[in-house]
Formats: C-alpha cells, structure tokens, sequence
C-alpha cells in the first residue's frame, strides 16, 4: 500500500518538476501549488517563498538517494560498495539537473547550512567506515589511513566537484571526475 503525500511532499515535488523543465526566474509560487493541487496559504506555511524551497529539495534528493542503498551491496568488491554510494548520490543530483543543484548549493551556503543536507548520517557513516576498513584489510584500499579520515576527505573531495559541477551548470562530468578523485585518495589495487 503506498503512503499517501503530506502536503509538503506534494509542493517539493511540484516544484522540482516545475524547476527542471523551466529555468527559475520563469517558475512561479501559483505554478508549483496549481500543479501540487494545493493552496498559496498552504505553500506559505511551509515556505517562506520560491527560494526557500531548495533546502528542502535539498533534503529530498539525500532521501532519495538513501532509498536506492540496497543496489549497492551487490557491488562485487567492499570499495566498489563505497563508490556505488557517492555514485548513487552523484546520479540523483545529475536527475535534478545543475540548475536546480546550483539553487540548492546557493541557498545552503548563504544560510550557513552548506553542510546541513549531508546524506552520511550515523549510520551510513560506520557502514562506510567498515567498508572502507574491510577494503583496506583485504588490500583493495592501498591507503592506510584512519578509515573515518579517509570518509570524510572522499566526502569533502565529492562535495567539492559537485560544487564545481553545479556552479559550471553541468560542463563537467561529474561521475568521471569524482570517480578519478576518489582512486586518487583510496589508491584501490588494479583489477
């Protein structure tokens, strides 16, 4: 039985899709309540306005990206597994196109939040770090550096060509380059 939208379900997704096929300045509030089926004093009350609105896209794409996790553990090596779950977040932001990431970029940073919709909570974090210590034991990792600092650096380092990737709308190929950077930082033994 699917679980029936809240409003504030049904105004994101309004506006997400309404922001992928038009550029921002061209969607209005009246567009993204007429397509959510809901009321302006509905969409003021969980938003302040348009821009407002790209946190919780924000929150969104880290929820969504989180759904898809068990494709990654039929990734055949324990570092396959690591990348497969920046890939898969990587794939969710490319989905929601630069435009809508730039937007989402913007408004985290300028409210100090840059780091709020982070998608490594608790307990992706451990599941990582034992990944990544598994990896290392096994001799795929070939750094051997603490498992949580080489978590946190990859994130930073993924984060930073997402960064790029919004902010070049798009001009840059983001699984590539990200991939290429993290086999730089983990060092993953060839084949």
């Amino acid at each position: 039985m699917e679980k029936r939208k809240g409003t504030r379900e049904k105004i994101v997704d309004a506006a997400i899709e309404l922001f992928k096929n038009n550029p921002y300045d061209q969607v209005t509030v009246k567009e993204i309540c007429t397509l959510a089926g809901v009321t302006r004093n509905s969409f003021y009350y969980y938003f302040d306005g348009k821009d407002t609105i790209f946190d919780a896209i924000g929150d969104w794409c880290s929820r969504t990206a989180k759904q898809r996790l068990p494709e990654v553990f039929s990734a055949r090596s324990t570092y396959q597994q690591v990348w497969e779950i920046y890939r898969l977040y990587l794939e969710t932001q490319i989905d929601l196109g630069p435009e809508i990431m730039n937007h989402v970029c913007i408004s985290r940073t300028t409210k100090g939040n840059s780091d709020y919709y982070s998608y490594i909570d608790n307990t992706l974090e451990g599941s990582i770090t034992r990944l990544i210590r598994a990896s290392q034991e096994s001799g795929i990792i070939r750094n051997d550096q603490d498992p949580l600092r080489l978590l946190w650096t990859s994130y930073a380092i993924v984060r930073g060509i997402n960064i790029k990737w919004c902010f070049l709308w798009g001009e840059c190929d983001l699984i590539e380059e990200t991939r290429a950077a993290l086999d730089t930082l983990f060092m993953p033994k060839e084949g």
